[in-house]
């Protein structure tokens, strides 16, 4: 896996969405009437993202025989349980800044994940937990973290490879409010798997980050009462906003920085001491590309498609 068929792979995953997405559109214009459910609906979005990948990565099979595709192209190998558990505390500590994002792209545009939380609690806690905190992750871990960042990384650009493997992370998500704080996840997960030299922590992040966020959301219906919806509805002031902003700007650096010591740890542990110095000295490395044509009409199919729907947003 490299730069070029990165793109290709990110191509198909946007062409393949946007088909899907305009043949229901279609379907449901022409008359129909049968909905997909949420669980199915993120089981199909998991195989548009994992599809694509995995036919670019069999198609030039012979050409990159050599490369082991679970250790090699998808960087899943084992680490150390301290390293594990150093994960947990490292994405409690990147909590605030994805929660600072989040909050600052709520002035402007909707949340979106709040908007389907009335079809996810329609489904047992069980299966989706299952969906959204193990498979989910899995699946965006196998192709972001692990293929799109490792085929990047081979242009010897780490740092680059880092932030344009977040910049794709953000965009798949079709929406500016979880591109929002997606970025800096993405960000802060490439780190980490870079510093540990596998996916499997990113996954764990993933997992934790996604896990957490269920079961919130499933607790608060379960604790939910007619006090609290009124509270909730009239939580959100332009003033309380502001304030909400500025606490969550003080915790994230406050938190970020210490994050940051917790990686430098993680990466220690595993042997990789001066990995932070490493990735910043990379930027100026130019052995190969990170860019391509495929990947740049990728990119922006996906991001004429979320202004568009934006557009439409504030017009209906």
């Amino acid at each position: 896996m490299n730069s070029k068929r990165v793109g290709v792979s990110f191509l198909l995953m946007i062409l393949l969405e946007l088909l899907v997405g305009v043949g229901l559109s279609i379907y449901y214009i022409a008359g129909g009437t049968a909905e997909i459910g949420i669980a199915a609906n993120l089981i199909l979005a998991q195989l548009m993202n994992v599809v694509p990948l995995f036919f670019v990565i069999l198609v030039g099979r012979k050409k990159y025989r050599s490369e082991k595709i679970f250790t090699d192209v998808l960087g899943f190998r084992r680490i150390k349980i301290s390293t594990a558990l150093m994960t947990i505390l490292y994405t409690v500590l990147v909590m605030p800044l994805s929660t600072l994002a989040n909050a600052i792209s709520m002035i402007f545009v909707d949340n979106a994940v709040e908007s389907i939380a009335g079809d996810v609690l329609d489904v047992p806690f069980v299966i989706m937990f299952s969906l959204m905190a193990v498979f989910g992750p899995f699946c965006e871990e196998l192709v972001f973290r692990g293929a799109f960042f490792r085929g990047f990384r081979k242009s010897g650009n780490i740092f680059g490879a880092i932030l344009l493997s977040a910049l794709l992370f953000a965009i798949m998500h079709m929406n500016f409010n979880q591109a929002a704080y997606a970025l800096l996840l993405g960000i802060m997960m490439a780190l980490a798997a870079e510093a540990t030299g596998s996916t499997t922590t990113s996954f764990l992040m993933h997992l934790f980050f996604n896990g957490q966020s269920v079961c919130l959301m499933y607790l608060g219906d379960r604790l939910n009462s007619e006090f609290l919806e009124e509270e909730l509805a009239t939580a959100f002031t332009a003033q309380e906003m502001t304030f909400t902003i500025a606490v969550y700007l003080l915790l994230a650096v406050v938190c970020t920085s210490i994050a940051f010591c917790v990686l430098t740890w993680m990466a220690a542990n595993e042997g990789k001491q001066n990995f932070l110095r490493t990735v910043w000295a990379s930027r100026k490395n130019r052995q190969g590309k990170l860019w391509s044509v495929c990947l740049v009409i990728g990119m922006t199919l996906a991001l004429t498609y979320m202004i568009a729907v934006e557009i439409l947003n504030h017009l209906l």
